[in-house]
């Protein structure tokens, strides 16, 4: 689904913040991505979310080679992807409800179905009592499930959250990054960037790890640990 070829970003005239990045990511498979503060993780979900086109090298997304790709391209392209933003990104004026119902009324679904779907997905969320309150009036952790639950609304074929537990309790965390599991189950390419060591060793996912502006790919301990214990 993904594949990035010697991949560099720079803004403007500084330094690159990713260099020679390569990485194939399979369809329907679920990635970590992690890495200190300042190493990339944000510079690579803006690239993976097509946000902006690299500096050099090739980014290939659902077949189709993103340089080259036309406007209209980019936009069926980004139609097929879920995002959490740090910053929830949602709008002020709509209601919970009506922000995580935004994207199905942007593809056309009877009102019926949005509202059964919204007002199911937003009781997953804990947030079934919040549906008609505004984002200035929730707390940080609120947004932030009205964020996730809105990236997953359409269930996408690639969903990428920059940190979605961070607001969060260890509790509340797990259940969402469970729901980011479901997903990926149903075939849902998964990208989380976190810090959160719990996170990821409760999750047994390989990990992207960012450093400098280059990247590896890791098997977590605990994935390693739980083969090793099933073969002995």
């Amino acid at each position: 689904m993904i594949k990035f070829e010697h991949v560099g970003l720079r803004y403007g005239i500084g330094p690159e913040v990713l260099s020679d990045v390569d990485f194939t990511l399979e369809a329907g498979s679920f990635h970590f991505l992690t890495g200190p503060s300042g190493a990339g993780k944000s510079s690579l979900l803006s690239l993976l979310y097509l946000g902006r086109k690299p500096t050099r090298g090739i980014v290939s997304m659902f077949g189709q080679n993103i340089a080259q790709a036309e406007r209209e391209s980019l936009m069926t392209l980004r139609q097929r992807i879920g995002v959490v933003f740090q910053d929830f990104r949602l709008l002020p004026h709509l209601s919970a409800f009506d922000n995580v119902a935004l994207p199905l009324r942007i593809l056309g679904q009877s009102e019926t179905d949005i509202r059964n779907h919204v007002a199911e997905l937003l009781d997953w969320v804990g947030l079934g009592e919040q549906k008609n309150m505004l984002p200035t009036t929730m707390s940080g952790g609120q947004q932030q499930r009205v964020a996730i639950a809105r990236a997953v609304i359409t269930r996408p074929r690639l969903l990428l959250a920059d940190e979605p537990t961070g607001n969060l309790d260890d509790e509340i965390g797990s259940r969402l990054i469970g729901l980011f599991d479901q997903l990926n189950r149903m075939g849902t390419t998964v990208v989380i960037a976190t810090h959160s060591q719990q996170i990821m060793d409760q999750f047994g996912h390989k990990r992207l790890v960012l450093e400098s502006g280059h990247i590896r790919m890791e098997e977590p301990k605990t994935w390693l640990k739980k083969k090793l214990e099933g073969i002995f």
